[in-house]
């Protein structure tokens, strides 16, 4: 189930239907459901979906091929030769149609490949302005994204037509799933998960009040941070 985030869909769904060159910007602290909004976005749409990986610009070349290559027959072992070409190529693909690219963890591939930023704006300036090409730049490194892609200082600067920081689910939201609760247990799960849709989502409404209290003794953790929640009977998937 997909709850929240109404705002920032329909957002999306307005800059891809203009069908004009869009880079939207989507940043924000990890598990807070950027890449869940984004798989939701682009799930009906043409789409092409590359999570960077901490490793060389190598690696992340290879993985970038087989995201725009996947479609192709035996394209397994193909590669572009370089980030040029491949950026090349992106344009010529939304050149008569919409396409929609996301570049997940981009600063893992700026910090594989540190002239990925400056090819980007080149391409943008001189190539994709003329296309239907929708990219999207998503990274959780708060200040790499807002020094290094939304500061004056990038190369990327003045380009991104949208910028989307995701903030953790709001109390009212949580309530969309949690509705079986009555809200002084429903204000206990939020200040335990701290609105965080990866932990929202380990909790199951359907637990009793004596169970919580059990849990309230385990050793306090502050909001936000890896530890254990309260045994769930169900998981259910948030944005």
């Amino acid at each position: 189930m997909f709850i929240g985030r109404t705002a920032e869909m329909s957002e999306l769904n307005r800059l891809y239907n203009s069908d004009s060159f869009e880079m939207p910007v989507i940043y924000g602290r990890r598990r807070v459901g950027k890449t869940r909004l984004i798989t939701e976005f682009i799930q009906d749409k043409r789409a092409i979906y590359f999570q960077a990986r901490r490793t060389n610009a190598e690696a992340n070349l290879q993985y970038l091929s087989q995201a725009m290559l996947a479609d192709r027959t035996g394209s397994a072992s193909l590669s572009f030769r370089s980030f040029d070409e491949a950026f090349d190529a992106l344009s010529a693909m939304s050149r008569d149609s919409r396409l929609v690219v996301v570049i997940d963890e981009y600063p893992y591939l700026a910090q594989s490949c540190p002239e990925v930023s400056s090819l980007l704006q080149e391409k943008i300036d001189h190539l994709y302005k003329e296309t239907k090409l929708m990219l999207i730049l998503c990274g959780s490194s708060l200040s790499f994204m807002e020094e290094q892609v939304l500061g004056y200082e990038s190369p990327l600067y003045g380009r991104r037509t949208a910028q989307f920081k995701i903030m953790p689910l709001d109390f009212l939201t949580t309530l969309d799933l949690w509705y079986s609760m009555d809200r002084e247990d429903a204000a206990v799960c939020y200040g335990m998960t701290g609105g965080i849709p990866a932990y929202v989502e380990k909790i199951d409404p359907t637990v009793s009040r004596a169970t919580w209290r059990q849990a309230h003794r385990m050793p306090r953790r502050k909001i936000g941070t890896t530890g254990p929640l309260p045994p769930s009977g169900r998981q259910v998937s948030l944005g």
